[in-house]
């Protein structure tokens, strides 16, 4: 699904942020040992959506959502949740999750980069969050090389 104005965009970093924390609130259950990492993630994800949401809501008006298109962004379909059983290693939770945030990271720097000619808040916390993400995956990959 391609997004074309923030409006959309917001919703589908509502969706991000929300399915992405409920993935780490069941691998917080199933994997103890992550337990404490997971749910700061989970926290962190509500601390996003809210910002973002705050500095949208704080510049949006009608002849910027009427006037203003986002080209070639697009609703990443790999962002669907995995399978998470009993047989789910450890190893392939955090090799997902690092993948997962990778996407994740990409998709706000790219609308960061398309909202800057016209907003200055919103994308100063899209490039905030992208960072916040990169910091995750290297915190991820620490944790798979650990395991």
């Amino acid at each position: 699904m391609e997004i074309n104005t923030a409006a959309a965009l917001i919703t589908y970093i509502s969706k991000i942020e929300q399915e992405s924390a409920m993935l780490y609130e069941k691998l917080a259950k199933k994997h103890e040992e992550l337990r404490e990492t997971f749910l700061s993630f989970v926290k962190e994800n509500k601390k996003n959506e809210t910002n973002i949401k705050r500095a949208y809501y704080s510049v949006i008006s009608d002849a910027l959502e009427a006037c203003f298109s986002f080209g070639g962004l697009n609703a990443d379909n790999s962002l669907s949740q995995p399978i998470v059983d009993e047989g789910t290693s450890l190893s392939e939770v955090l090799r997902f999750s690092i993948d997962l945030e990778e996407i994740i990271e990409k998709f706000y720097s790219k609308a960061a980069d398309q909202s800057k000619a016209l907003m200055a808040d919103l994308p100063r916390v899209l490039e905030h969050v992208a960072k916040l993400r990169n910091k995750r995956g290297t915190k991820l990959r620490l944790l798979l090389d650990n395991t």
